[in-house]
C-alpha cells in the first residue's frame, strides 16, 4: 500500500509539473544603463518598455533601469556593455563613434536628406553590417533604433550663419564634427553630456549642439539664449545589448523581450517628433530665442569636409551606399 501511495503522489506531481504555470521559470535579472536624463523621451521609453516587460512575463524578465550616466559615461558604458556588466543600452549612435569608426559617417552633418532617410539606413542592411561587426568584435548587437531628432546648436548669442559661430567655444564629441565647427569659425572641445550643464552655467563653454530632446531633458536651456535649428544631424537612439545575453534568454523569454521594446520604440518614434515643437514652445516661455538660420550656408561648408573625412576614415563606399536609400 505504501508502494502504491508513493507512485500515486509521483504521478499526481508529473501531471501538476505539466500544467501550464505550475513549474516557476527561473527570474532573468538584469541592467539597463544610459548617460540620458531620466527626463529624456528615451528613458522614458524605456521605463515603459520596463513595466510592460515586466508585467507580460510575470515578473520573470526584471530589468534594472540606471540612467544619468550613474555608471560611467557612454564609452565606460560601451565597455560594461562589452564585458556583460551591464546588459543594455542607449545613447546616439556612440557605437560607431567610440566602437566602429569605419561607420562614424552614418551620423554625419548632412549626409540624410530627411529622418525617415536615416531610419532607412540604420534600419536596413547597413544597420544589419554595423551590428554584425559589433557582434564579431565586442559581443555588442543592436537591438533597436529609435527617433531622436535632428541635432541643433544652443548658445548664447544667436547664430543664423556660419560666421556668427567665430569664436565660440562649443562641446563637441567627434572629430569629423570638430573639423566642421571648426571650418563654421568656432572652437569645438569635447565634454562628458555630465558635465556640460555646469560647464556651459560658469562660461567654460559657450554653446553645445544636441538634439532638441536632449537640451530639455539635460535643462540647458537653463543655461543658454537661444536654440538655433542648424538640423545639422538627423541622430538617432540605438539601442545596444550584450550578445552573450541575449543568447542566454529563452525563445518565450526573447519573443517577450523584443515583442515589449518593439511596442516602446514604437512610442518613441511617435512620440519625439510630436513633441519637438512642444517643447520647442515651452523653451520659448522660458525665456529661450529660437533662432531658423540659413542652413544651406552650413550645409555648404560641411559636405567637402565630410566627403574627405569619409575617404580617409570610413568604410569605402559608405557615403554612396547611404544615398542610395534616399
Amino acid at each position: 500500500m505504501r508502494k502504491v501511495g508513493m507512485l500515486s503522489m509521483a504521478i499526481c506531481l508529473s501531471v501538476l509539473l505539466l500544467l501550464p504555470g505550475a513549474a516557476l521559470a527561473e527570474k532573468v535579472k538584469f541592467t539597463f544603463a544610459t548617460t540620458n536624463s531620466p527626463k529624456d523621451f528615451s528613458s522614458q521609453a524605456v521605463m515603459r518598455w520596463q513595466k510592460a516587460m515586466k508585467e507580460a512575463s510575470d515578473g520573470e524578465l526584471d530589468m534594472t533601469f540606471i540612467p544619468g550616466g550613474a555608471l560611467g559615461g557612454d564609452k565606460q558604458l560601451l565597455q560594461q556593455l562589452s564585458a556583460n556588466e551591464v546588459q543594455l543600452h542607449v545613447a546616439g549612435p556612440v557605437v560607431v563613434h567610440h566602437l566602429v569608426r569605419e561607420y562614424q559617417c552614418m551620423e554625419a552633418e548632412f549626409v540624410y536628406t530627411d529622418e525617415a532617410h536615416g531610419f532607412r539606413v540604420w534600419t536596413g542592411p547597413l544597420g544589419k553590417e554595423v551590428s554584425r561587426k559589433l557582434e564579431s568584435q565586442y559581443n555588442i548587437t543592436i537591438v533597436g533604433v529609435g527617433s531622436r531628432g535632428a541635432r541643433n546648436v544652443t548658445s548664447n548669442v544667436p547664430v543664423r550663419k556660419p560666421e556668427d559661430m567665430k569664436g565660440i567655444k562649443i562641446r563637441i564629441t567627434n572629430p569629423l564634427r570638430q573639423a566642421i565647427f571648426k571650418a563654421f569659425g568656432a572652437l569645438p572641445a569635447p565634454l562628458s553630456i555630465k558635465e556640460v550643464y555646469g560647464a556651459l552655467r560658469q562660461g567654460v563653454f559657450e554653446a553645445q549642439e544636441n538634439p532638441i530632446s536632449t537640451i530639455w531633458g539635460h535643462k540647458f536651456y537653463e543655461v543658454q539664449k537661444y536654440v538655433n535649428l542648424t538640423g545639422h544631424v538627423w541622430s538617432y537612439w540605438v539601442i545596444s545589448a550584450n550578445k552573450k545575453f541575449m543568447d542566454s534568454l529563452s525563445q518565450g523569454h526573447r519573443k517577450i523581450f523584443t515583442d515589449t521594446l518593439n511596442d516602446a520604440v514604437a512610442w518613441l518614434n511617435k512620440t519625439v517628433p510630436a513633441e519637438t515643437n512642444t517643447l520647442l514652445k515651452k523653451m520659448e516661455k522660458k525665456g529661450v530665442t529660437v533662432i531658423k538660420p540659413d542652413v544651406g550656408a552650413f550645409q555648404e561648408i560641411a559636405a567637402p569636409i565630410v566627403r574627405k573625412f569619409a575617404s580617409e576614415k570610413c568604410r569605402p563606399g559608405l557615403l554612396d551606399d547611404i544615398a542610395k536609400y534616399k
